[in-house]
């Protein structure tokens, strides 16, 4: 096994190993076993605001991010990164030293955390919209980046993607639902994270849909909504939702009050103890339960009991 075998190996292994809160400082530290370099950052955007939403930061300081952000427009390499997306790019490649050691961004922005030699790539994903950008950098002027570890930072960028984005999944998926995909968006329906099995769902929701944020508005905090067969729900992250997909049941299509008649019976409870508990009649709760019956398909409490089993 290669080096670079074992790295990604080593990426996703660690998923469930590394917190999602670390994991980035991490797979970073982890690349420069690959790649010698000095500092580095790591940088998630969407674009439709063109704007970062999330950096990592290795060996600078936060103030970095904002006044490179602030530079974009004259950092000679950003052109390049989304004219050849998915490429590294090596700044010396793209303006000689002369003329980069005597501008601005160098004098106001490099050259003050000692970043000689830059080394970057801008990944996007065509479905989610989400970008990323990661660049390394080095202090020794004389120390170039070789061929080989531009071919390495190039294929490497798609498995750190790819490993932070299924360790944030996997940090999502806790209690039983297992079955949902999970999407961490805005307000405006912009994603941060998501699933990719989420945006197969998306598109049966929306076939042909043309945006790269969600489709649909998000359901109110805590309540159920059925679109082409399947269920949406929404949760407070913060400031952002995490949204959750899944498949329909028969049984996500009761009402309110045929679920708490099915929460009744599975739990053993009489019509007489359900119809107290929910102030109706015993008759009232045994016509609900028929008409239960008649929406699963099923024909007694044993039936019943085993299509909750097996949701």
């Amino acid at each position: 096994m290669t080096p670079q075998d074992q790295f990604i190996s080593r990426l996703y292994r660690s998923t469930q190993q590394v917190s999602i809160s670390h994991f980035r400082d991490w797979a970073l530290k982890e690349l420069q076993s690959l790649i010698h370099f000095d500092s580095a950052i790591w940088s998630t955007g969407h674009l439709s605001t063109r704007s970062f939403h999330t950096h990592t930061a290795l060996g600078l300081p936060q103030s970095f991010t904002e006044n490179l952000i602030d530079s974009i427009q004259i950092n000679p390499i950003t052109k390049h990164l989304y004219q050849h997306l998915g490429e590294a790019i090596d700044m010396a490649d793209v303006i000689d030293d002369s003329t980069f050691y005597n501008s601005d961004i160098y004098q106001a922005v490099f050259k003050p955390n000692k970043i000689e030699r830059i080394l970057s790539s801008v990944h996007i994903n065509q479905r989610s919209g989400i970008y990323t950008l990661l660049s390394i950098y080095r202090s020794n002027r004389v120390n170039f980046f070789t061929d080989e570890e531009k071919k390495t930072h190039q294929s490497s960028i798609y498995h750190l993607i790819e490993s932070a984005s299924h360790s944030c999944m996997l940090s999502l998926n806790t209690g039983n639902d297992t079955l949902s995909s999970h999407a961490i968006c805005d307000n405006h329906g912009m994603y941060h994270e998501v699933d990719p099995s989420f945006l197969d769902l998306v598109d049966e929701i929306v076939p042909n849909k043309k945006s790269q944020c969600l489709p649909f508005e998000l359901p109110e905090i805590g309540k159920n909504e059925l679109i082409n067969n399947v269920l949406i729900t929404t949760e407070k992250l913060g400031d952002l939702f995490r949204v959750n997909l899944r498949n329909a049941t028969p049984l996500d299509r009761l009402t309110k009050r045929e679920a708490e008649v099915v929460n009744g019976v599975t739990q053993g409870m009489s019509f007489k103890q359900i119809a107290k508990r929910l102030d109706r009649s015993p008759s009232t709760v045994s016509n609900h339960l028929y008409r239960i019956y008649q929406k699963l398909n099923i024909n007694n409490r044993s039936e019943l009991a085993d299509l909750i089993q097996n949701k």
